[in-house]
């Protein structure tokens, strides 16, 4: 097989069909055509937001993460995916798995604890431990109003109770020591004033609160060629740093982030190792969500073993961090 061949056969496995042959300008005019369609085409099987009784959870799954994003997703396949496997976008997936493991050794009440997950985007974190602990009281913010309201759908669908979602802006919040656990996952590289977020987000933690951040790592693991190459032949920025004000941070800049806004570091630890990276690459490299369908299920085990190695291995660099940090009591 000849270079061009090579060529066009990556480009129908791993760029999604609209895009191929076409200039950038077209690919995003195309995409903005291909979601119209299916939004309005009698005939789509995308439904919006499911009924509560769409949304049912084996005992088998129901402790998965992610499959909470079942309630208010509205692709009939996507949805027994969620349920079936729980989070599926695998970057979401693995970050998600450090931050809930990193909340459970916290050792925190099953009762009483007041969370606030700031930049909640599609709520992940703040649906799962509003449905793990119904005795929590849970808030979720974010600055993109159909992001909240996507939120607000799948709370429903689930019949929760002790969570609300709204719009909000970190560096606008002005509560005070309301909130005995904080999360802001992946937000922080996209805010220009990132210290007057975090001391916006210390004053709202009570004494004895915890913060988790999470982050891209600056400098980290090296990425795939592939990705790269890949990226260019997109038309379009690298893969999860749409929007970035900065590339991220090292462990001694998230800790002086934390301790400016009179915070204790508890832990600083690498996520995203060799295996997590390899696993994000591999799955931006398939499309992200817009995966060839054929493609992404090919690779979907695969995803998943890497995903779950990442869980299991002791990372020693990598491409993200995760902070935990404590307010003096």
């Amino acid at each position: 097989m000849g270079a061009s061949g090579a060529t066009g056969l990556l480009e129908y496995l791993l760029l999604p069909r609209w895009r191929q042959s076409a200039t950038p300008a077209q690919r995003v005019a195309n995409g903005d055509r291909s979601v119209a369609a299916g939004a309005t085409s009698p005939g789509s099987r995308r439904r919006p937001n499911p009924t509560q009784g769409d949304f049912e959870l084996s005992a088998s799954t129901v402790r998965y993460f992610g499959v909470e994003k079942a309630a208010s997703e509205p692709s009939r396949l996507r949805r027994w995916a969620y349920r079936l496997l729980g989070e599926i976008h695998i970057s979401g997936r693995i970050r998600l798995y450090h931050v809930i493991r990193e909340i459970g050794a916290l050792g925190l009440p099953e009762a009483g604890v007041t969370f606030l997950d700031a930049g909640t985007a599609r709520g992940d974190v703040a649906l799962h431990f509003a449905r793990m602990r119904p005795q929590w009281r849970v808030r979720g913010i974010d600055l993109d109003s159909d992001s909240v309201k996507r939120c607000q759908s799948a709370s429903k669908a689930l019949t929760l109770t002790n969570v609300r979602f709204e719009c909000g802006n970190l560096l606008t919040l002005r509560e005070s020591e309301t909130y005995d656990l904080v999360t802001c996952s992946d937000v922080l590289e996209h805010i220009e004033d990132d210290h007057h977020a975090v001391a916006n987000l210390a004053r709202s933690l009570k004494p004895g609160g915890r913060l988790v951040l999470t982050f891209p790592a600056d400098p980290s693991r090296r990425h795939l060629r592939l990705l790269h190459w890949l990226e260019r032949r997109r038309g379009g920025v690298p893969s999860g740093v749409v929007g970035h004000v900065r590339e991220g941070y090292d462990p001694s800049s998230a800790a002086e982030l934390a301790e400016a806004a009179g915070l204790e570091v508890v832990k600083i630890r690498w996520t995203y190792g060799f295996f997590g990276t390899l696993a994000h690459d591999l799955f931006f490299i398939f499309g992200d969500s817009d995966a060839n369908p054929i493609a992404f299920v090919l690779a979907l085990p695969a995803l998943l073993g890497l995903s779950f190695l990442e869980g299991r291995t002791k990372i020693m660099s990598g491409s993200a961090l995760l902070l935990v940090a404590r307010k003096p009591a």
